[in-house]
């Protein structure tokens, strides 16, 4: 009897750690689902939050916000990579807020226009009957989930869209078509082949009709190194991008970066590229803390600089001040203290 109450009471020890232990979770993300009275049907967003989003030692804070096409594929790795470019004193990137978007018909929502190209074993067969729907979807984006994420969450009127492949297709048709619509724009390997490459008349005819392309927008596109398949369609996909970055490049008014990525190949190049392009995207976003010792007013200055070209208001976040005052106090640079503290002071009034 002895023996057996001992083991029943170790079996409810295991028992109680194990459901302890499964109950510490890292959460990454939580789930949204809308209706779409525009696509008519639901679709499942992922959302990440800053990691202050929630800090109540902070004023409540707005935070831009990244569309992440193909959600389901990007998002883990996506909201890894903003949080560790975010994260203080080392900050390339403003903390940001990550909407996945997870498909349904992705053909359908990411594709400019209707498919003609027939089967090359079945030429009875046209691939991708349910493509060029991608006017409803950014329309979609832009009157049901934008205004839907900004109503429940703080965010900045500041935003990225993102995507890979179609996805890139999509970022440049909405690039082109409604540019207003995003601040900034990443096309990894896009498929600039699609439809003769419709894309490439469509840029030739925006320069025609514009002169230039809109002031204060960013646009990054990557490009795979898919040397080992150039004799099939990646051929056509590399000779549409380089075209394109001539068009673009001819053009000196957008902020603008091309980049080339050896060894990836069409499935690999968004992860290296994401990084890269968050970082061009806000470039002048990092101060060096140390600089700010000698010179405390640089980092207005700075912040300065990255609002005039973005168009957008970008201020020092209060988390990043308290590093900074940190920093200050620590190695008794009392008048820099006392410059950042009235800093602190005038973004961040304390509520009485």
């Amino acid at each position: 009897m002895n023996n057996w109450f001992k083991f029943l009471c170790l079996s409810l020890f295991l028992m109680l750690t194990s459901k302890a232990n499964a109950q510490e979770k890292v959460i990454v993300g939580e789930k949204q689902v809308l209706f779409s009275k525009i696509l008519n049907e639901n679709r499942e967003v992922w959302i990440h939050l800053p990691k202050t989003y929630d800090d109540t030692t902070i004023n409540p804070a707005k935070y831009p916000v990244i569309y992440l096409l193909d959600g389901e594929i990007n998002f883990e790795y996506y909201v890894g990579m903003t949080d560790f470019l975010a994260r203080t004193p080392y900050a390339d990137i403003p903390e940001s807020i990550v909407v996945g978007i997870k498909n349904t018909e992705r053909t359908r929502d990411l594709t400019p226009t209707k498919a003609q190209k027939k089967s090359p074993v079945n030429p009875n067969l046209t691939l991708f009957a349910d493509s060029g729907g991608s006017e409803n979807f950014i329309k979609f984006m832009q009157e049901e989930l934008k205004p839907f994420i900004n109503k429940k969450y703080r965010t900045q009127e500041y935003s990225l869209l993102v995507g890979h492949s179609f996805g890139g297709l999509f970022a440049i048709n909405t690039f082109l078509t409604h540019p207003d619509y995003f601040n900034a724009y990443v096309a990894n390997d896009p498929s600039l082949w699609w439809d003769n490459k419709v894309l490439i008349s469509k840029t030739k005819d925006y320069i025609e009709k514009h002169k230039k392309f809109p002031a204060k927008k960013s646009l990054f596109v990557s490009q795979a190194d898919n040397e080992e398949q150039q004799k099939n369609w990646n051929s056509d996909m590399t000779q549409a991008i380089e075209e394109f970055k001539g068009i673009v490049e001819s053009n000196g008014s957008l902020n603008y970066k091309h980049r080339f990525f050896e060894g990836e190949v069409h499935g690999t190049v968004s992860y290296p590229a994401n990084y890269e392009a968050l970082k061009f995207i806000f470039k002048g976003f990092r101060t060096d803390i140390k600089q700010l010792a000698k010179n405390p007013e640089l980092l207005e200055g700075e912040y300065k600089k990255l609002s005039e070209k973005t168009g957008a208001d970008f201020v020092p976040s209060e988390s990043y001040l308290n590093v900074v005052l940190k920093f200050m106090k620590s190695n008794e640079f009392k008048e820099s203290e006392t410059y950042f503290i009235h800093m602190k002071n005038r973004l961040y009034p304390k509520v009485k």
